[in-house]
């Protein structure tokens, strides 16, 4: 995500500074030596993701043709549409685990939740890929850089101020901070099924724990 926010970008700062072939030939030589190290493999493609973003640096460095460095960031976003998808398998999902990092006495009736919204974030990076492939391959314009880093920076943000409030709307389950308390005045918990059970499932939690209750 990192790269594909930043590419655009740097890479027109790149190519204006050394040309395609030149910055294709660097990319190409990082994306070799990143072989040395595997946990900089996308998680669950393993090294033919990074394969797929080592040739288009190589291919523009062998044509001198710049169209194959501006499709990287299209690359990079159909990775993580493919990764997000993959996480799907076996009955989990990245977005269930990274809740699960991040609180790891979430509950199980969340994953049917992280499921969707993975697969709804799936189908943006997808989306975006294929945005991102036509101002790649169309005529080279000089506002290309500020278009790409749009078509990546404004649907992400968007989408995630949208999953954010459909979480809170729906599992309404606050934290401390001056939002939630605000969202909790707004949508109190007591109000839905799914919020009564989230607010029994933490007072619960918190008896366990030896907390005092929420």
């Amino acid at each position: 995500m990192l790269g594909a926010l930043t590419f655009p970008l740097l890479a027109v700062w790149a190519i204006d500074a050394w040309g395609p072939r030149a910055t294709g030939a660097v990319l190409f030589a990082l994306g070799l030596a990143s072989f040395a190290f595997p946990r900089l493999e996308v998680p669950g493609l393993g090294r033919a993701s990074r394969a797929l973003l080592v040739a288009l640096p190589g291919l523009a460095a062998l044509t001198d043709d710049a169209r194959f460095l501006r499709l990287v960031p299209a690359a990079l976003e159909a990775l993580l549409a493919a990764a997000f998808v993959g996480s799907l398998a076996g009955g989990s999902s990245l977005l269930e685990r990274t809740a699960l990092v991040l609180e790891p006495f979430a509950p199980d009736f969340i994953a049917p939740y992280c499921r969707k919204a993975t697969l709804a974030f799936a189908a943006l990076f997808a989306l975006q890929a294929l945005t991102l492939v036509g101002l790649a391959l169309a005529a080279p314009e000089p506002g290309w850089a500020t278009r790409a880093s749009l078509a990546v920076w404004a649907p992400t943000l968007a989408a995630t101020a949208l999953e954010f409030a459909v979480r809170k709307a729906w599992f309404r389950h606050y934290g401390e901070g001056p939002v939630d308390r605000l969202l909790r005045r707004l949508m109190p918990p007591e109000h839905t099924a799914q919020g009564r059970r989230s607010l029994e499932y933490i007072r619960k939690r918190r008896v366990e724990l030896g907390l005092p209750p929420p």
